[in-house]
Formats: structure tokens, sequence, C-alpha cells
């Protein structure tokens, strides 16, 4: 039986028009996660939520099923990164999801659930040749294929995040790495793959920063995409200033903002 409600939530998710690569993760078995539905038979909603702790809530009805569907959210002990299907956006979810923007939380507090918005970009292929050759990597940085090694590297936006060991990672779609004397300084690596679509993670460690590795990194890892005839594919919070940049940088534009709420752990 889950494997007819993870057909029909697969079937429902071709309609919704936002990147939805971690949602396929879970449904495809890439990834592990929580698969939810208001019902077995015709479901009209549906729930999934990815290990690395984003969620969406999508489906052909979700109008009629939207009251199962707040009790369900409302359940839930875990915290998540929350996304709507943007065709049932008109729904009141700030009043049932008790979200207020983030920018009026106050930061010593976790209790509320707070709206971002998540941006999708999309790849400008010709602006992308244009600029490359200024985002070579810095003296003495070199860019290199990520290995399995480079599966388990620390950070917050790192692949054992995203996939479940190292040969997942590396059949999925792998990385490239920038490194000097040994010294791993940044990854850009596929976070999710579905259908053509490679969407790119970014982690530049602590002790790198402000050098110029990430843009370095991600023209890189978008070459790789881009030889083996793959869209690649970005996203992120419109407040995380860092990431939106470098996207713009490596010639991603922004095309689609939705709402995104951090519900916070229920205890």
């Amino acid at each position: 039986m889950q494997q007819d409600v993870r057909a029909a939530a697969r079937a429902a998710l071709a309609a919704v028009p936002i990147n939805v690569g971690f949602v396929r993760a879970v449904l495809d078995g890439t990834a592990a996660g929580e698969v939810w539905c208001d019902r077995v038979h015709a479901p009209r909603a549906f729930h999934v939520v990815h290990p690395y702790g984003m969620s969406l809530v999508w489906g052909d009805a979700v109008d009629d099923a939207f009251a199962e569907v707040i009790a369900h959210l409302r359940a839930r002990d875990a915290g998540e990164w929350l996304q709507v299907d943007p065709r049932w956006l008109e729904l009141d979810w700030d009043q049932a999801l008790g979200a207020v923007p983030f920018d009026t939380i106050d930061k010593a507090s976790s209790a509320a659930t707070a709206r971002h918005t998540r941006v999708n970009f999309t790849f400008d292929a010709d602006a992308f040749r244009a600029r490359r050759t200024s985002l070579e990597p810095p003296e003495p940085w070199r860019a290199r294929t990520a290995t399995a090694d480079d599966y388990a590297i620390a950070g917050s936006v790192v692949p054992a995040g995203f996939w479940p060991d190292a040969p997942s990672f590396l059949a999925h779609g792998g990385g490239a790495v920038l490194e000097d004397a040994g010294d791993v300084g940044a990854i850009a690596f596929a976070s999710f793959r579905w259908d053509d679509n490679v969407e790119i993670g970014i982690e530049t460690l602590p002790a790198f920063r402000r050098r110029s590795l990430g843009s370095a990194v991600a023209a890189a890892y978008v070459d790789t995409v881009v030889a083996a005839g793959l869209t690649p594919v970005w996203s992120c919070r419109e407040d995380n200033v860092g990431s939106y940049r470098l996207a713009e940088s490596v010639a991603f534009a922004p095309t689609a903002r939705v709402p995104y709420y951090h519900v916070p752990v229920r205890r």
C-alpha cells in the first residue's frame, strides 16, 4: 500500500511548479524520510519530510483536505522547513500555523513558526559562458573532482546531509572540490538529482571564507553538470544573502519566491 501512496504522490508532484528535488529523493528512495497523505484511497494532499529537515505539502485538492493537513502538521513534534504547493497559497497558512515574519521574532525565543521566503533560481547558460573566465579559483587553489573521502567533509551543507553513503553520493552526481596542499577549502555537490536536474549544495569551510572560493567551486561543478547534459538547479532562503549572491555570481537568476516556514521543535 505504501508503494501505491508513493506512486500517487509522485504523480501529483508533477504539477507542482517549484523545485521538488528533495521530495523526489524521498519518494524515489535515494533518501530516507517521512511520507504522509490525508487518506490512502484517492488522497487529496501529501506531506514529505526529507532527513535534512525540508518538507513540502502538495496535492490536487489540498483545499478540501486543509483541516486534515493542519491537524497532521500540528501533531508533529519535529522541527522542519516547510514549503507549500504554490497552487494553494491562497489558503490561510499563516493563521493555521501561527506563523509570523522571521524578522519580527524575538531571537531569544524559538516557540513561534517563522515565515521566510524560499527562492528558486534558473540557470542562464549564455551568461555563465560569458563570465566563466572570471570564476577561476584564486591561487594557489585548484579544482578537482570530489571523491569518496569528501563525503564526510565537515560542515552544515555537505554530502553526508543528503546521501546515505559515499557510493550513493558519487553515483548521483558527486561534486567538485577546491584544494590547496591537501586542505579542502570548499565543495559544490549534487544535493538532489531528479530526471535531468541537479540541485547544487555548497559549503565553504569557515577557515577559508571570504576568498572567492564559493563562486569558483560552484562554477567548476556547473561545468561538470552541463557537460553531462544536465540542468543545474539552485534554491535558497531569500535572507541567506551569501547563497543568494553566490547564485547570481554563477549566472542563476531568481524566478520564483514562495513562503518557507521554519516550524520549531515542539516538546
